[in-house]
């Protein structure tokens, strides 16, 4: 695919900027284009044909539900849905954050008026001089109608001291700042700017570019550290004026099509909680949304976790990927609908729904559920003699032969990683194993195989307990598998 760009005005001292003007089937297609409408690749002369200025604002981001902030927290910090959760679970024992379990984004009344008296506290603790603003409860954050059981997660009236902070760990350091400055956000002035739209003339062509200069941070104060990537992406557009000529370049640039990007812990919360997006059926839909697809906020972290577990999904760079066991699972279990579809998930929601308002009978409900695992147990065999077991052996043999680091000391099999140590492969009968780090420091796979091997190795930058300070430590592999302490090294 051949895609025309508008390059930055040359005459014009600008850091580049580039606008995706048209996209195109091949080459040919976009020169025939070019000739219809007199212009043609590289650099000519152009005219301003139209400056439009805005101003605009937008308000401080949502307060956090549970799946809300598993997504920022995998987006920002890498952190998996569990570990979001365990943290945040933390923090809510320690009486700094509010309940984690919860599914919306609004809180009530009562608690805006905790915050607003709180708020000088709060901005105290973040360093923040900017005056809140905002002062009276506003919809986007504060609907009494749309908390059920559990508000948003904000922040309580107990405000971290710095002694209390400092002994928090990095994952809660981290999740207890976002939370704060999400709440704070809700009352300072909204981020304002100008939004400038600029037409140029190149032959028949009108191409247009769009940039915003900021007027006022506003909340966007809070979160300097956060939008590098956005920072990244702002464009930056000359002073012009209507009338006036230019030089502008135009270039082709070929690109193909890209799949769908593959999910991480954040995005497939948000796809579970979602589901009713991919049915067809107004009901099932309707019901999905109003139960918020697949599991709960309380139990998709462990879905997910469980997959990792038994090794159908793994965790690679921050995304989810398939293994050849969970494409076997997909095969087997590709046959029987109501376990492949989100409808399940609904269609049951639906009759416990009848039961909660005496519809329904939950005598019918559980013999419904005794049929479906009884037809699961006649018929899932048969699929799963049909499957390719081959191949699947031929990959996992593969995959273990890529996770062998060296022969084990006491009986000479093979040593592979096991998650979080190594063990020997010829376990029951050999129970020789070792630990993957020493003294929290990961070591490499060269520095497994060198261990194995007798070698003494060097560890660095191992961190001390009471201090930010690292040292480097000479170690070795004592016969019972533990990794003995020699002496310092430089």
């Amino acid at each position: 695919m051949a895609k025309l760009i508008f390059g930055p005005f040359l005459n014009h001292p600008v850091a580049p900027f580039s606008v995706a003007f048209n996209s195109f089937k091949d080459e040919r297609d976009l020169q025939a284009y070019l000739v219809e409408h007199k212009a043609r690749i590289g650099k000519q002369a152009g005219t301003i044909s139209a400056v439009e200025i805005t101003k605009k604002e937008t308000k401080s981001p949502s307060l956090f539900s549970l799946s809300s902030l598993q997504k920022k927290a995998n987006t920002i910090f890498k952190l998996s849905a569990k570990e979001t959760l365990k943290t945040v679970q933390a923090l809510y024992e320690a009486k700094l954050l509010t309940y984690p379990r919860t599914d919306t984004p609004y809180i009530t009344h009562n608690e805006f008026t905790y915050l607003r008296k709180n708020i000088s506290n709060y901005l105290n603790f973040l360093g923040i001089t900017e005056k809140p603003t905002q002062l009276e409860p506003r919809k986007s954050y504060v609907n009494d109608s749309k908390v059920q059981e559990h508000h948003a997660i904000i922040l309580t009236k107990t405000v971290a001291t710095k002694e209390v902070f400092d002994k928090l760990t990095l994952n809660q350091k981290n999740i207890y700042l976002l939370v704060a400055k999400t709440t704070v956000g809700m009352f300072l002035p909204n981020y304002k700017y100008e939004e400038t739209v600029i037409q140029t003339a190149v032959g028949n062509l009108l191409l247009k570019s769009k940039g915003q200069v900021p007027l006022e941070q506003g909340w966007k104060i809070l979160f300097t550290s956060l939008n590098k990537k956005e920072k990244e992406n702002e464009v930056l557009l000359p002073k012009v004026q209507k009338g006036q000529s230019v030089q502008v370049d135009l270039e082709m640039k070929e690109k193909e099509t890209q799949p769908p990007k593959p999910y991480n812990e954040g995005s497939i919360i948000i796809a579970m909680k979602t589901a009713g997006k991919t049915v067809d059926d107004e009901v099932t839909k309707n019901t999905l949304n109003e139960v918020e697809g697949i599991g709960t906020e309380a139990t998709r972290a462990d879905v997910i976790e469980t997959l990792k577990k038994r090794e159908y999904i793994l965790s690679q760079k921050n995304q989810l990927v398939i293994t050849e066991k969970g494409r076997l699972l997909c095969q087997a279990v590709s046959n029987q609908a109501l376990l492949t579809s989100a409808e399940m998930t609904a269609k049951w929601e639906v009759y416990l729904k009848k039961i909660g308002q005496s519809q329904g009978s939950q005598e019918v409900f559980l013999n419904n559920i005794k049929k479906f695992i009884t037809h699961l147990i006649e018929a899932v065999p048969e699929d799963i003699s049909k499957l390719p077991i081959e191949s699947y052996k031929e990959a996992e043999k593969r995959e273990i032969e890529k996770s062998i680091v060296g022969n084990c000391p006491t009986c000479g099999g093979n040593m592979i990683l096991k998650k979080t140590f190594y063990g020997c492969s010829n376990y029951p009968n050999c129970k020789f194993t070792m630990a993957n780090n020493f003294r929290g420091k990961k070591l490499s796979k060269k520095n497994i195989k060198e261990l194995l091997e007798g070698k003494e190795i060097v560890v660095n930058k191992i961190k001390k307990k009471e201090s930010k300070d690292t040292y480097n430590a000479q170690v070795k592999l004592n016969e019972k598998g533990f990794i003995t302490f020699l002496n310092f090294a430089k």
